[in-house]
């Protein structure tokens, strides 16, 4: 799959936290859910990142925040894993899939303990235990 330059600029933009260049194209008629060529998408990106006003404005313009790369991870997996606890929030609010499973079979969990980043293992185990009251 070829990008285009323009999908290249905004997908660069939202890597990189550019708020406002993120915000300019959207505005301008981007598509929000444009993918690079392995598929990632800006949400995916700036969530691996913790932008969280990127994410936080992705999420306004309804960015698919399930969407997968060829990996098979998503933006909720990349906030877990690099531990960008408000980012998770975010996405947890906009019903992101607690269960995705990278193409090793490691889940956001596995991630978490394995790293020992308790405040990502906690804060997603009690959001699923709220889900399952």
């Amino acid at each position: 799959m070829e990008v285009s330059m323009e999908e290249t600029a905004y997908l660069d933009a939202a890597e990189n936290g550019d708020l406002d260049k993120v915000s300019q194209m959207l505005e301008s008629g981007h598509p929000v859910d444009s993918k690079d060529e392995h598929d990632r998408t800006a949400l995916l990106k700036a969530s691996k990142h913790g932008h969280n006003e990127v994410v936080k404005l992705l999420i306004e313009h309804k960015a698919d925040v399930n969407a997968r790369d060829n990996r098979g991870t998503s933006p909720l997996y990349w906030a877990a894993v690099k531990g960008h606890t408000d980012v998770i929030k975010m996405l947890l609010d906009a019903d992101a899939n607690t269960q995705v499973v990278d193409d090793r079979g490691w889940s956001i969990l596995d991630h978490a303990k394995s790293s020992g980043n308790t405040e990502v293992f906690n804060l997603i185990t009690s959001y699923l235990a709220t889900q399952e009251a």
